[in-house]
């Protein structure tokens, strides 16, 4: 019976992960190349990724929203936010940064606690060997929202503009919140969630009968010691500093290398997106394998990913050099070559980190799973966020060449934590 509740979950689960993926894509693919051609310096840019704050604070109100409201209601106020921030995102100019600052800080705020409610009901309604194929499904339908952000919203401003374009976004999100209006997601979750359902209802009786506040203490205290935690959190906030630094950054230095803004934005926004998720799909499928390890798989493609770093920083050092044309233009589509191929093993990375996430997440009470994995999740976001918001400062002072040696410097640690992380973390979490 849960399996075939999970099953009949995923459309609406797909859903709500894809359309807060938006909110990314814009922030991430789009906005940086438009901001960067008009002159904003690479540290104003990576300033943008301070807007990610909300995403950080989920650890902190993931208990609050599973006390107060629950998480149809939180899931519904959300996306009524998602969809006001655009409406008001379409009556401002497109070169007014402060005022796009504004409505990504708002759109961000809204899909982080989005985010949280449907955390939320995928680890109450997913079975354990549903784990894998559920985060497949979270990692490909959330970049699939970043694309849409990304390379759909471009598509949409080059052939209308900039009013229509966050009008369309904006009537997304209010059918998508007539639409959660429709959905059971109580009902849902005790059907889901077979095993340990008595133990689970009596536990939310006793809980009941209690102040809020101590409940939201007693899942805090449960959440931080959780075995394992330390050791995850340590890999979640190194595994994509790196990364994120050459891929935030890299269309950047062709885009100053004359490659050509608009065949930026197909490479950048549409080709390595897309190669992203169907580097999702591929470490989805390859974790659905019989034993199949996520450390083997976590382990094999950091290793690539490190490598690939490398020869961006090669790459990087021999533009310097050359001023000849068909020099300058043969290293720019070998540069892209590495871009998409670097966007593939993110894929890959991404799908088996969460699972693994999703899994350690598993071993806390049902009441405490979701600000366990929230907490895991604000940690990721804050290493991305930190490093991306100081990476500007690093190439306007010292280089591209030498940020970049840092960028693959720090793709190394994760493969460090992975490599000395005590053997249990990883018991009983093969994929069969």
């Amino acid at each position: 019976m849960g399996g075939e509740f999970g099953c009949r979950s995923l459309a609406p689960l797909g859903w709500l992960y894809m359309v807060q993926g938006i909110p990314y894509g814009l922030q991430d693919k789009f906005l940086p190349v438009q901001l960067r051609s008009i002159g904003l310096n690479y540290s104003s840019v990576s300033l943008l990724k301070l807007l990610l704050l909300p995403w950080i604070a989920k650890g902190i109100w993931a208990p609050v929203v599973e006390v107060y409201g629950g998480k149809q209601r939180w899931l519904l106020i959300s996306t009524l936010g998602l969809g006001v921030s655009s409406l008001a995102g379409s009556m401002i100019a497109p070169d007014d940064v402060v005022s796009l600052g504004v409505m990504l800080l708002s759109l961000n705020l809204c899909s982080a606690v989005q985010d949280v409610a449907v955390d939320g009901m995928a680890l109450q309604v997913l079975s354990d060997d549903q784990l894998s194929l559920g985060n497949t499904l979270q990692v490909v339908l959330y970049k699939v929202g970043c694309l849409v952000g990304g390379a759909g919203l471009s598509f949409l401003l080059m052939y209308s503009n900039w009013t229509v374009t966050f009008t369309i976004l904006a009537f997304t999100y209010m059918v998508t919140s007539v639409w959660v209006c429709s959905l059971s997601f109580n009902r849902n979750i005790s059907a889901g969630k077979v095993v340990g359902s008595k133990k689970y209802l009596s536990t939310e009786k006793t809980l009941h009968s209690h102040l809020h506040i101590e409940r939201i203490f007693s899942i805090i205290k449960e959440v931080l010691s959780s075995t394992g935690t330390l050791w995850i959190s340590l890999y979640v906030v190194l595994y994509k500093m790196g990364e994120r630094g050459a891929i935030n950054n890299m269309p950047l230095y062709l885009l100053d290398k004359g490659f050509p803004k608009e065949s930026l934005s197909f490479w950048n926004g549409t080709v390595c997106q897309g190669l992203s998720v169907l580097g999702s799909i591929y470490g989805g499928v390859t974790l659905r394998k019989l034993q199949s390890d996520i450390r083997a798989v976590i382990m094999r493609y950091s290793i690539h990913r490190c490598i690939l770093i490398f020869i961006e920083c090669i790459l990087i050092f021999l533009l310097d050099q050359h001023s000849n044309k068909e020099s300058i233009t043969t290293l720019h589509y070998i540069s892209i070559a590495s871009l998409c191929l670097l966007s593939f093993t993110s894929g890959v990375i991404s799908t088996a980190t969460f699972t693994f996430m999703m899994t350690k997440s598993r071993g806390c009470s049902p009441e405490s799973q979701t600000s366990h994995y929230s907490l895991l999740a604000s940690v990721e976001v804050a290493g991305k966020l930190i490093f991306a918001s100081l990476a500007g400062f690093g190439i306007d002072s010292f280089g591209m060449f030498w940020t970049f040696s840092l960028f693959a410097f720090l793709s190394i640690l994760p493969v460090l934590v992975i490599y000395i992380a005590p053997s249990h973390l990883y018991a009983n979490i093969k994929q069969e």
